[in-house]
């Protein structure tokens, strides 16, 4: 049996398993229809073949071709699928660690073994490798419906794309390195693949830890929201015991104590706290202004990487900008959501992000929204329309720059001081 027959069926298959499985994902999701599915899965399976085809031609290294490969692949996915086209490389994605899966299992394994029996190399690669391939790469096609409820369990996790997209570089660098360190006759081509595998590397560690970052701040928020539970759990029980008390002094017909009683219960209820804190300084300039603030039932994280203090900007500017965007938040979520303060450097530039959880600014209010006297609020008095245009004007006094974006699920103000 050819090596080259093998390998061009190898090679069909492998790109009908990568262009039908996002088609039957999102087809079983309901994010398309059957007709129109056609269409794309066809337009997907010949572009897929024809760019293995030519990068295979062309390109003689199977380490540069394999990448270029995969990023040809992901583009074509990505704009067959334009309107899901992270759901539908997230298919893709399963499908190629399936495909590059076997292709690391079989040769590691069972070539081997099929070396060790077989003394010519092209038989011990067919039984080895080709046909255990194939018979691997079939069983997928015909089990998509059954593959399907892994990409259904990834789906619903936020960062499924990202971690899914690393993980299959990995794999191609795993490749990469697997076939140079047995057969690299170009050095450049060796320097290339191992420089561009340290780029990747430092690339994925540097957005593990944002992610780790950000899990951090979601595991702060879930403890201090476990004990506000806790505390809440403390009051109901205590209330419990207060209406069983109230009832005893209603039945033994006990009024003035009952009056006195409730009067201490709506005292004590109204010095409740209900809104929860979240600082990771407790000494800097933004705690500061929000201790001087009656936040009410707005939950406040507050998340600095960066001492104010530092920045070239006196202190009395600062509390200026940050407790003018700060009240024009609590107003925007009428005292009841979520407040998120960020402090960062990029380089030598300072951010402070100010975001929150209420309503989108609407477009063309967004535009004016740093103008004299504009205002959204019913203003009688002529009070209002002026916060946001000191901040702006404070901001760039002081050679920075300030930034608004709004959409529905949240408004941050972002404010760059430069050195």
């Amino acid at each position: 049996m050819n090596l080259i027959f093998l390998d061009t069926i190898n090679t069909i298959l492998q790109s009908l398993i990568i262009s039908f499985l996002p088609y039957s994902f999102l087809v079983s999701s309901k994010l398309i229809n059957k007709k129109a599915g056609y269409t794309k899965l066809a337009i997907s399976s010949i572009s897929i073949i024809i760019s293995v085809c030519i990068c295979t031609k062309i390109i003689n290294s199977n380490n540069l071709s394999l990448l270029t490969i995969t990023i040809l692949n992901m583009i074509i996915i990505g704009v067959v699928y334009k309107e899901c086209y992270k759901k539908a490389l997230l298919a893709y994605f399963i499908a190629y660690f399936f495909i590059q899966s076997s292709v690391i299992l079989f040769s590691s394994i069972t070539w081997p073994i099929a070396k060790d029996i077989f003394s010519n190399e092209n038989i011990s690669k067919i039984i080895g490798i080709y046909i255990p391939v194939i018979v691997f790469e079939l069983a997928v096609l015909f089990n998509s419906k059954k593959i399907y409820s892994v990409y259904n369990f990834f789906e619903r996790y936020k960062y499924s794309f990202e971690i899914s997209c690393l993980l299959i570089f990995s794999l191609d660098y795993i490749i990469c390195l697997s076939m140079g360190l047995h057969s690299w006759a170009n050095t450049i081509l060796a320097n290339v693949t191992i420089f561009t595998f340290i780029i990747f590397v430092v690339v994925a560690i540097i957005y593990i830890k944002g992610i780790n970052s950000k899990y951090e701040e979601i595991e702060r928020l879930n403890n201090l929201l476990i004990e506000k539970n806790n505390e809440l759990r403390k009051i109901k029980h205590d209330y419990g015991s207060q209406i069983s008390y109230i009832n005893g002094l209603y039945i033994m017909n006990q009024y003035d104590r009952l009056g006195e009683l409730l009067q201490k219960i709506i005292n004590g209820n109204n010095s409740v706290s209900t809104h929860i804190k979240c600082i990771s300084n407790k000494d800097s300039i933004i705690t500061d202004i929000f201790n001087s603030l009656d936040v009410k039932d707005v939950h406040v994280i507050i998340d600095e990487e960066v001492d104010l203090k530092l920045l070239e900007i006196s202190e009395y500017d600062l509390h200026k900008i940050i407790s003018n965007i700060i009240n024009n938040s609590l107003t925007a979520l009428n005292n009841e959501g979520l407040i998120v303060i960020k402090t960062y450097k990029i380089f030598n530039s300072t951010y402070i992000s100010i975001k929150n959880n209420g309503p989108q600014i609407e477009p063309d209010i967004i535009t004016k929204i740093f103008e004299l006297g504009f205002t959204t609020k019913k203003d009688y008095e002529k009070n209002h329309g002026y916060g946001l245009y000191i901040v702006k004007e404070t901001v760039e006094n002081n050679n920075g720059k300030i930034y608004v974006e709004s959409n529905e699920e949240y408004t941050e103000f972002k404010i760059i001081f430069s050195k």
